[in-house]
């Protein structure tokens, strides 16, 4: 189907970046301390990590020859808006590379019952979602961002029946 041009302006769906203003407002929903070590797992233009509130901080860019799945460190937080190819390889690489929890930014259906029960199972547990519509991404799907903890948050509930 050569010379069919996509409905949105973006011909690459994992090269989407979140606006600045956004990144900073995810950011402050991470529950973290000074002394914590963070990792953006998909750097792109690098607007997550150069937002995270320390130096003590690392990226994974496929494009700059760092591949995150490939990654065998541990940081106390591993934030990142993920390619939308590949949401299953890497809400279990961020669940298996962070100490304290990780926050995700990916499409609302790529967070499934499945994976979420995986993740309890694992000794991860949803502390927030934020939902985003961002109109300059220009597909009109849901977005969220979801922390997820180590410790479970009072109050916060998932029920999958």
């Amino acid at each position: 189907m050569a010379g069919i041009k996509p409905k949105h302006k973006h011909s690459d769906r994992d090269r989407i970046f979140t606006p600045e203003e956004i990144v900073k407002r995810l950011i402050s929903k991470i529950p973290s301390d000074k002394n914590d070590s963070w990792c953006d797992a998909c750097y792109g233009e690098g607007v997550f990590y150069n937002n995270f509130p320390t130096n003590n901080k690392d990226y994974y860019e496929i494009d700059l020859g760092k591949d995150f799945l490939l990654n065998q460190k541990r940081y106390d937080w591993v934030v990142t808006n993920i390619p939308f190819s590949k949401p299953k390889e890497f809400i279990f690489k961020m669940a298996e590379s962070c100490i304290k929890g990780f926050g995700i930014l990916c499409l609302s259906n790529s967070m499934t019952a499945t994976r979420i029960k995986k993740l309890e199972e694992m000794g991860l547990y949803i502390n927030s979602v934020t939902t985003l519509y961002i109109k300059e991404w220009g597909f009109g799907y849901r977005t969220d961002f979801i922390v997820f903890t180590r410790t479970p948050k009072k109050n916060f509930e998932v029920i999958i029946y």
